[in-house]
């Protein structure tokens, strides 16, 4: 039987109720391992070699250089023990069903706790971490805007546009039901008339014309074609999902976050406003489009760039679509358009958090069933990492915080300074089981705000700079053995 007792807990604070929460968290990891584990055992006595490898199979423990947001399926789940089982494998899945649910209650108990102790951010990760466990949970559900409907949780935009006789295609986006056919025909609407995708094509060259995507979060704009406009368009509501809960006391006040876990409150969250993002059909047009906004894009390798006067982000389509720049530009995005920027944010100092925030997210991708963020394979972090270890080169974090948006911009090393922003961040979220996310959050919540000055990270942590630079370097060098990585094109 594996244990738990090997990883590494404590969040390192004198906080006692954030103590306490850390020591309940590592009793119900263990626990629910061990109950799994005796379920496993359970079924290899009685031949169920199957469901012992899926009960096993189904623990995940925490990492310390991940992030793991669950992938929860929308469709309500099958009734337990399912009609199709009798006997022993039924009595299988109950019990493996009851300990699930019952993990759910007690994280999402937990989560609760975490709000009042303040740590917000990881009180989202338990609560998701309770709907993997139970996705039909109805109050969960209700936190995160769910609603049941014919079968599936729905949000309400979704509702309105389903209601509307509408569904959400993987090639066209929304439709009327009705017009799926003609799409499948090889038809398009064009200005009333309905009219054969080719010829669509061709009217649709000029940006101006293009075709329009809409979800509940993103207003595609394209000229390439109407299915990358919805592959756009998904991969921005995962980027946009996975953000909205990793910063969530980004965009809401703590007394919010209170009311949303408030079983006797109706609160929820405000609708965020909908980004509208501009994908053109290729790089010169995408060059020749933003050339006045931008008199050095045919100088630099600029594949996509949020542009905040405009209040919208810009690429082009290529294949395969440059995923990790579009992550990191539309979380610009993302903190600039979900409330109130300060016109003053990162131009006299910590100008580095807001590079390193969207440096952060471009490491999402899917791993098993999770939408995953951080981890030691990174690239840029791994450039960091060697630039420290292999070549003793750093920026002491004094000198981080002090640099202005222009001081910054005008590093002569910028892919350097850029692979530790990441790298910085990278252990602001991580080190010690998260025990610096909630503050970087708020580091980032100030700095948005214009509230910030050169010794704002060293209050929020509770660190002096000095210690924070200490603590990261010895992150640093904790990782596994080093693979260097060529460094990527700076991002803006």
């Amino acid at each position: 039987m594996t244990v738990v007792g090997s990883w590494s807990w404590g969040w390192g604070t004198s906080d006692l109720r954030a103590d306490e929460l850390a020591r309940t968290y590592r009793q119900l990891v263990e626990k629910y391992q061990r109950q799994l584990e005796e379920l496993a055992v359970w079924c290899e006595e009685r031949g169920l070699q199957p469901q012992a490898a899926e009960t096993r199979a189904w623990f995940h423990p925490p990492a310390g250089d991940k992030i793991y947001f669950p992938i929860i399926p929308k469709e309500r789940g099958p009734a337990v023990p399912s009609p199709s089982l009798s006997g022993e494998e039924a009595e299988w899945q109950t019990r493996f069903f009851r300990l699930r649910r019952a993990q759910a209650g007690a994280l999402f108990e937990l989560a609760r706790r975490a709000v009042r102790a303040g740590r917000a951010t990881w009180a989202f990760e338990l609560l998701l971490a309770a709907l993997r466990e139970n996705p039909d949970d109805e109050g969960i559900r209700r936190i995160l805007g769910f609603q049941l409907y014919q079968g599936a949780w729905r949000r309400p935009y979704e509702l309105r546009r389903l209601r509307a006789g509408e569904i959400w295609h993987e090639k066209y986006g929304w439709i009327p039901r009705q017009h799926l056919a003609r799409y499948e025909a090889g038809l398009q609407p064009y200005q009333g008339r309905w009219l054969p995708a080719a010829e669509v094509q061709q009217l649709r060259q000029n940006i101006q014309n293009g075709w329009v995507v809409e979800t509940e979060r993103y207003r595609i704009v394209t000229n390439h074609s109407l299915e990358a406009g919805v592959k756009l368009a998904e991969e921005l509501d995962k980027l946009y999902q996975v953000w909205a809960q990793l910063f969530v006391r980004f965009y809401v006040t703590d007394a919010q976050v209170l009311a949303l876990f408030d079983a006797q409150s109706r609160y929820s969250l405000p609708p965020l406003p909908r980004m509208l993002v501009v994908c053109f059909r290729d790089q010169e047009d995408f060059r020749r489009s933003l050339r006045n906004a931008f008199p050095m894009i045919d100088r630099v390798n600029i594949t996509g760039v949020y542009y905040g006067p405009k209040r919208a982000a810009y690429f082009f389509w290529s294949e395969p679509p440059d995923w990790t720049n579009i992550y990191h530009e539309a979380t610009h995005q993302l903190f600039a358009e979900t409330r109130r920027m300060a016109s003053n944010a990162g131009k006299n100092q910590n100008f580095w958090v807001m590079e390193g925030a969207a440096l952060y997210m471009e490491t999402l991708r899917e791993e098993n069933g999770f939408y995953v963020l951080g981890g030691w394979e990174a690239q840029r972090l791994c450039d960091a990492r060697f630039n420290l270890i292999s070549r003793g080169k750093h920026i002491p974090l004094d000198r981080l915080v002090s640099m202005g948006m222009d001081q910054f911009q005008s590093y002569p090393e910028l892919g350097e300074l850029y692979s530790q922003c990441a790298a910085v961040m990278h252990f602001l979220m991580h080190y010690d089981l998260g025990r610096y996310r909630d503050a970087a959050v708020r580091y980032l919540d100030q700095v948005y705000s214009g509230r910030d000055d050169l010794l704002t990270l060293s209050r929020l942590t509770g660190k002096t700079l000095s210690e924070l630079d200490h603590e990261y370097q010895s992150y640093m060098r904790s990782g596994p053995e080093l693979v260097p990585l060529e460094p990527p094109a700076a991002s803006f």
